[in-house]
């Protein structure tokens, strides 16, 4: 009887273990049990040293709080779209199995969806350690769910606010205009977020951490005394001392909020 080719058998093996991890076509996912009879690895209540075969760690906020309900995977370096799966548990941590065939290395990555403001995000993890991993050594990938700062690979976590500028009210110089930003309730990663006072950087106040926020603005002029300015949301139509922002995403902006502000006109 003929062999089949080196190339589907690893197809079958690695496709018949992330069957068995989601329990079949219908389960929602899992980790990626190795090829036996002791079922998926248990949550470790401390992650500890790597264990082969496994990647496991914790996923937390900025503040050091677990993230529950992330979505984590190892995704294989050698096969396109070949990823094993796992979900952190209530204390954010998470164990995922891998194939025992040492094929290629694993690399970590996940991300965070949830629903804020009535509105549903996706949201990057920032993970602890880049670096590909071999199966059999397995690894300890640590996340954090970053909702402001730096990405690795440039831009910001953070989203944008973009003021327009009205002559409502009169002239005014825009970067000697200042923001105040109040966090009105949690932010989206459920930590509670600092009031924020800021100028333009260029067209934009960047990387504002992500959530709600009641803006008011004044004008300081290089000479002369500070003025009071209104703002105008995007689905307002009155000039107010403030105004109430919400980030939403979009393909060309990604996340981004947006209002008018003027001079207060005068009496």
């Amino acid at each position: 009887m003929p062999r089949k080719p080196v190339r589907t058998v690893v197809a079958l093996v690695l496709f018949t273990a992330l069957l068995s991890a989601c329990g079949g076509p219908s389960s929602g996912g899992g980790g990626t049990p190795p090829p036996s009879d002791s079922g998926p690895s248990p949550v470790p209540s401390d992650p500890g040293q790597p264990t082969p075969y496994t990647m496991k760690g914790t996923v937390r906020n900025a503040a050091g709080q677990p993230v529950s309900g992330a979505e984590v995977w190892a995704d294989n370096t050698l096969y396109y779209n070949m990823n094993a799966l796992g979900t952190t548990d209530a204390q954010g941590r998470y164990s995922i199995s891998l194939p025992r065939d040492q094929i290629g290395t694993w690399q970590a990555g996940g991300r965070f969806k949830t629903q804020y403001g009535g509105q549903w995000y996706d949201l990057s993890l920032a993970v602890d350690n880049e670096a590909a991993f071999a199966t059999d050594a397995g690894a300890v990938r640590h996340f954090t769910l970053r909702i402001s700062g730096e990405r690795p690979g440039g831009g910001f976590y953070g989203g944008k606010v973009w003021p327009y500028f009205s002559s409502h009210g009169g002239e005014f110089e825009m970067d000697q205009v200042e923001y105040t930003l109040t966090p009105d309730g949690p932010l989206m990663d459920g930590s509670v977020g600092q009031t924020l006072k800021r100028h333009l950087d260029g067209p934009v106040l960047p990387d504002v951490p992500l959530g709600r926020y009641k803006v008011t603005a004044r004008y300081l002029p290089a000479s002369g005394p500070a003025q009071d300015m209104v703002l105008m949301g995007r689905d307002e139509s009155q000039w107010s001392s403030s105004t109430t922002i919400m980030f939403r995403n979009t393909p060309d902006y990604g996340l981004f909020a947006d209002f008018t502000v003027s001079l207060a006109p005068h009496p």
